[in-house]
């Protein structure tokens, strides 16, 4: 845990002792002062209710720096988790799997959250009751034996019931990444799922059977939860009728020191009954930490965003020997390939072949088993990968096409919309003091022409897309490779492209070709 997490538990523990000090205060002068009246003197009631208005003061006072540093911790987590993802690399991502991050920004977060919350009150409580043993010490050495024996009974069957509750609450928890899986599968299968009644039946019975397994360990949970409960409450009522039978029946303690001790257990009922009742919140948040430790996310202070990174000079990009798998699968075997300023290449292979993998690690967003990418004889590594990374526009096959326009020249976004034939599509409107596209709900080509837009505006000189001709009309895509490139060529803009169009290779200065692993050069000449 983070040093600054520490000190605002210390400050909660602190905290927590104050307002431990001003409730035995009041117990003290109840049994001091109120119990022994003899005759109604009203500045003992002054007093009492001085000290009672102090409480609550105290006690406001306490509940909202307690709830500032418990919502700061809050936002930090889910400030700190979003940054997490944001520093990762595309592999940790596509190990993880999007319904378990998904899961964990979702639920672990908020358990997190909860757990933080609920934690102030299982230190005050269990303070409160700490304290109260040396005041009950104090009023009767032998009651406090009794109480003492009968608050280790009481945690001892409360954390029975919350051990069982936790074992409960982790299997729910694993079923909550199962049931985040489910939800993935039936919104990107939606399509398929909605055409076939029978790959829809057996989605459906698969799921019915993980929710209600979700359904059946949530429930023990909360049972053993509420039984918990049940018992501390009863076991406190009884501890009280304890106390005054052992007084009075067995003439352990006079009805005085009794009454006091009895009135005492009645107050430190609510406070431990919080106490107790908190540790499952925080039982789950611990789950949901090492949950989040499992996904083995990127240390969130790896990249500071708020910084902008200057875009990379560079008139070549050479990669040397680059090799990459997926498990034992080998994907990539020593790839070497020069990529020099001003150039269009063109990367063809057939399915599997390996073309997004070269195209992801070019960019950036994979790292290679070996092999070393070299930006003017200098390695790209930590150092300079965002620098790098900003000289480079990018629209990928599987592309996420935000609404949102990052630049506010008009008059440059108008133009690109002109080139790529979508002024009749999409317009520019100012929302919430920014520039946004009118639509997206556009067809899958007309959506890639936005995404390439987007790119374009980002005015960086090296641009790569992967298969973006592959949805556009006959007549766009001609359009695209005898106009569009040309243009970006004379704007110096390199471009690196994975296409199957063998009818438009001639517009690119290299024809790439990679097959097992291996790439190799095509001449024109030969592949025609």
């Amino acid at each position: 845990m983070q040093k600054n997490y520490i000190y605002k538990l210390i400050i909660i523990f602190l905290l927590s002792a104050i307002y431990s000090g001003i409730g035995i205060l009041i117990l003290f002068f109840i049994n001091r002062y109120i119990m022994t009246l003899q005759s109604p003197d009203y500045m003992v009631l002054i007093y009492f209710m001085l000290i009672l208005i102090l409480f609550f003061s105290y006690t406001l006072l306490m509940r909202v720096l307690v709830a500032n540093i418990n919502n700061n911790i809050i936002y930090e987590l889910r400030t700190k988790f979003v940054l997490r993802i944001l520093n990762s690399d595309l592999q940790t991502i596509i190990i993880n799997k999007k319904s378990k991050i998904l899961a964990s920004l979702s639920k672990d977060i908020t358990n997190i959250s909860n757990g933080f919350m609920r934690l102030s009150d299982t230190l005050q409580g269990s303070l409160f009751v700490f304290i109260s043993f040396f005041y009950f010490f104090y009023l009767s050495k032998e009651l406090f034996v009794f109480i003492f024996i009968w608050f280790c009974l009481i945690t001892i069957g409360a954390f029975y019931f919350i051990k069982k509750a936790h074992l409960e609450y982790k299997k729910a928890r694993e079923n909550e990444d199962i049931l985040y899986n489910d939800y993935e599968v039936l919104l990107e299968g939606f399509k398929e799922l909605s055409l076939n009644e029978k790959r829809a039946n057996s989605f459906l019975n698969t799921f019915y059977q993980n929710a209600n397994e979700q359904k059946l360990t949530s429930s023990k949970a909360e049972i053993y939860g509420n039984l918990s409960g049940n018992y501390l409450n009863n076991m406190m009522l009884g501890g009280i009728g304890m106390i005054i039978y052992l007084a009075l029946g067995l003439g352990i303690s006079d009805l005085k020191t009794a009454a006091t001790m009895a009135i005492s257990m009645m107050f430190l009922r609510a406070p431990f009954m919080m106490s107790i009742f908190s540790i499952p919140s925080v039982v789950l948040a611990i789950i949901s930490i090492k949950k989040v430790k499992e996904l083995k996310l990127i240390s969130f202070d790896k990249i500071d965003f708020s910084k902008s990174s200057q875009a990379i000079k560079w008139s070549e990009i050479e990669l040397r020997d680059i090799s990459f798998s997926y498990g034992e699968n080998l994907v990539l075997d020593r790839v070497n390939l020069k990529i020099k300023k001003g150039e269009s290449i063109f990367l063809i292979g057939k399915n599997g072949s390996g073309k997004s993998t070269l195209f992801l690690i070019l960019c950036g967003l994979l790292r290679a088993d070996s092999g070393e990418i070299y930006i003017d004889n200098e390695i790209l590594d930590e150092k300079n990968i965002k620098e790098f990374q900003n000289s480079i526009s990018v629209v990928f096959s599987d592309f996420y096409l935000f609404k949102e326009i990052l630049n506010s020249n008009e008059k440059s976004i108008n133009y690109w919309i002109e080139i790529l034939k979508m002024k009749d599509k999409v317009k520019v409107i100012l929302k919430n003091e920014k520039l946004h596209f009118s639509s997206i709900n556009l067809s899958l080509g007309q959506r890639k022409r936005v995404a390439l837009i987007q790119a374009l505006l980002e005015k960086r000189d090296f641009l790569m897309m992967d298969e973006f001709a592959a949805d556009q009309d006959p007549e766009f895509r001609k359009y695209f490779y005898n106009e569009i490139l040309n243009l970006l060529k004379e704007k110096g803009i390199s471009i690196f492209a994975i296409s199957h169009d063998d009818k438009y290779f001639d517009k690119s200065d290299k024809v790439y070709k990679i097959k097992n692993g291996k790439l190799e050069l095509i001449k024109q000449a030969t592949w025609r």
